[in-house]
């Protein structure tokens, strides 16, 4: 597995899908887009990374997702790259959608697991994984209880995915720092 992180506009999904690039056109490539078009800016934002994805080399298998990694893509072998673009989004969308459950931080719990125990159920089944997140926990703590929540949880998640990955980056203004 390999975590990528940095800055809004940083540069990582390009620095992402190069990685994926890299590893040879042999391979079944498959993307998890977590962005949901709640806004016009996100809509369009969404189309253009379409369209970007429709212009490289790689023949993408896109997943559009909310929450939860749909059932026909538990199984992958080690031929298949995963990138999963981005962890930020994801984490949003679990929070909004955790204000509709009964016991919210049961929800919320669960679904962290689940996307753990998947990406390490991708890692046993041989792919290579990319995960995608946002640096925002450089920030000072807000006075908002739900953002620094989320800072938390998005904190921890972090540090889960650094522990579990072989390479961990972090990209700001297009450079490219290693950092495991």
């Amino acid at each position: 597995m390999i975590f990528i992180t940095g800055g809004v506009r940083s540069g990582k999904s390009a620095y992402a899908e190069q990685r994926a690039l890299a590893l040879g056109d042999e391979k079944h490539y498959y993307y998890f887009a977590t962005g949901a078009a709640f806004d016009e800016e996100m809509k369009k934002r969404i189309i253009r990374h379409q369209q970007d994805r429709m212009q490289q080399e790689i023949n993408w298998t896109t997943v559009e997702m909310q929450v939860e990694i749909p059932q026909q893509i538990n199984q992958v072998s080690s031929n298949d790259v995963v990138l999963f673009e981005c962890v930020t989004t994801w984490l949003s969308n679990v929070l909004y959608l955790s204000e509709q459950q009964k016991n919210r931080s049961e929800y919320i719990n669960n679904c962290i697991e689940s996307l753990q125990k998947q990406l390490q159920n991708w890692q046993v089944q041989g792919a290579t994984i990319i995960v995608v997140s946002n640096e925002v926990l450089d920030e000072l703590p807000s006075k908002y209880e739900e953002v620094n929540l989320y800072r938390k949880l998005l904190g921890n998640l972090h540090q889960w995915l650094v522990q579990h990955s072989h390479e961990a980056y972090e990209v700001q203004f297009q450079l490219v720092q290693r950092w495991k």
